[in-house]
């Protein structure tokens, strides 16, 4: 399965660090991010406030940008963009909330 072309062109202007690269990638994917969040929130039954999800939301993309975007790199195009967008953003997400449960457990 392919991703389609769109995506592919904004995939790799991110890449290529090419003008505003970056800017297209997390306006092309900003809405799927957020809604990860809440769906990864919601299944665990948490409320997130809007300055949680922002937060989240900017770790994702802090994620996805870090080491010369190594995640964004290592996608093979078996699948979609999206689906594989998805996967990573879900763990990364889910991480960063067990990290604060876990933190909120030690601290009561």
């Amino acid at each position: 399965m392919s991703f389609n072309k769109l995506d592919e062109e904004i995939l790799l202007c991110c890449l290529e660090n090419q003008p505003h690269g970056w800017e297209y990638f997390v306006d092309r994917f900003m809405g799927l991010v957020m809604h990860v969040i809440d769906y990864s929130a919601t299944i665990r039954g948490l409320e997130i406030e809007s300055r949680e999800r922002d937060r989240l939301c900017e770790n994702v993309f802090a994620t996805f940008y870090h080491d010369s975007f190594r995640l964004l790199r290592e996608f093979d195009g078996r699948g979609t963009l999206t689906t594989y967008l998805t996967i990573l953003v879900r763990r990364i997400v889910v991480r960063i909330l067990l990290n604060r449960e876990s933190s909120s457990l030690t601290t009561k």
